[in-house]
Formats: C-alpha cells, sequence, structure tokens
C-alpha cells in the first residue's frame, strides 16, 4: 500500500508542473521553458514511483487524473519546443 503523503506530492507536483508550463507559455524566455521542462520531468519521476505502488479506487482516481494532466503538460511542452528555438 502506498503512503497517502506520496500521492498528494506527486499530485502537487504535477500542478506545479502545470503551473511552470503556463508561465513558460507567455515568456518567450529560455530560462522559463528549462524550469518548466525540469517540474515535468521531476512529475514523470513521481509518477514512475507512485504507478508501482497506487492501490485503491478514491488513489486511482487521484492518480489517474493526475496522469493524464501531466501526459497534457508533456504535449504542451513539447509543442512549445517545436515553436521556439530554445
Amino acid at each position: 500500500m502506498m503512503n497517502p503523503n506520496q500521492i498528494e506530492q506527486f499530485v502537487r507536483s504535477v500542478y506545479d508542473a502545470q503551473k511552470a508550463v503556463i508561465e513558460s507559455q507567455g515568456n518567450d524566455d529560455p530560462a522559463h521553458f528549462q524550469h518548466a521542462q525540469n517540474m515535468v520531468y521531476q512529475a514523470k519521476q513521481q509518477l514512475l514511483e507512485v504507478d508501482k505502488t497506487y492501490n485503491g479506487t478514491e488513489e486511482e482516481k487521484k492518480v489517474l487524473h493526475a496522469k493524464e494532466l501531466l501526459r497534457q503538460l508533456e504535449e504542451t511542452q513539447h509543442a512549445i519546443e517545436a515553436t521556439d528555438e530554445f
């Protein structure tokens, strides 16, 4: 069974990554883009750990929601990278 704090930390990490991606979209600055990349990467690493151990209905809902958001953030970062030359 997974520690509920680990799930909450993962979900918080995804929302922090979301904030960084949104900020990087509003700034034509490589530093903002790199920060967002790092935040998405960090959330992705936490996802790998969470994926191994979560179970239960409520945990599953939180993890699946955060996974989908993280997937969308990665797609956004790839689109930004493709349109800007960072």
